[in-house]
C-alpha cells in the first residue's frame, strides 16, 4: 500500500464527511494484534494488508459507494490463546470472519475474507496458496457465499483493491450532484 493510497483514503474519509455519509476508520491495529491474526488463521499476511492494518485498522463505507464497501481488519486485545475478544464484530474482524465461513460456507482453508461486497455475500479473499515470490502478496478473489462458489480474481493484491475502490469513491464525490 502507497502513501498515495493513505492519501487517497483521507481525501475519500473527509468528503464523505462532508456529505454526511460516514467512513468509519477502526484505527491502527497494534502488531501483536496483528500477529494473533495470522496464526489464528495459518497464514503470514501480505505487507500491503499489513500496512492497512497497521495504518487504518478497518475502513466501511457507504454500500452503496463501492463495490467493496468493508475493508475487514483486525479485532484488538487478542487474549493469550490468539483468540480475538468475544465483543469483536464478527463482519469486522478477519479471523471470526473468516472462521465462520470456513465452517458456514466451507471457505477454502487457503482464503481469508478481507473485503465484503456490495452485494449480499460477497466476500473478497486473500489466496495465500499463491503468492507472488517477488512482492509477498497474495491476489484477492471473489467468493460468492450465496452460491458457495469462488467467482474469479479482482485484483492483483489487496493495496490495488483497496486504491482502485477508494478512487473510484472519490471520483464519484467529485462529480456534481444533479
Amino acid at each position: 500500500m502507497t502513501s498515495d493510497t493513505i492519501e487517497l483514503v483521507e481525501r475519500v474519509r473527509r468528503r464523505l464527511k462532508e456529505h454526511e455519509n460516514p467512513c468509519e476508520i477502526s484505527g491502527p491495529a497494534p502488531e501483536a494484534d496483528i500477529s494473533a491474526a495470522e496464526a489464528a488463521l495459518g497464514c503470514r499476511f501480505p505487507p500491503s494488508y499489513r500496512t492497512f492494518l497497521q495504518t487504518f485498522g478497518g475502513i466501511v463505507i457507504p454500500p452503496h459507494l463501492g463495490i467493496v464497501h468493508d475493508f475487514v481488519g483486525v479485532a484488538t486485545g487478542f487474549d493469550a490463546a490468539g483468540a480475538p475478544p468475544p465483543d469483536a464484530r464478527e463482519a469486522r474482524d478477519v479471523v471470526r470472519r473468516t472462521l465462520q465461513a470456513r465452517v458456514e460456507r466451507k471457505l477454502a482453508d487457503h482464503l481469508v475474507v478481507v473485503g465484503l461486497g456490495a452485494q449480499h455475500q460477497e466476500w473478497f479473499c486473500l489466496d495465500v496458496s499463491r503468492p507472488n515470490s517477488a512482492t509477498g502478496e497474495y491476489p484477492v478473489v471473489l467468493f460468492d457465499a450465496k452460491d458457495n462458489a469462488l467467482d474469479q480474481q479482482f485484483y492483483e493484491d489487496f493495496g490495488q483493491m483497496l486504491a482502485e475502490v477508494m478512487g473510484f469513491v472519490a471520483d464519484n464525490l467529485d462529480q456534481p450532484l444533479d
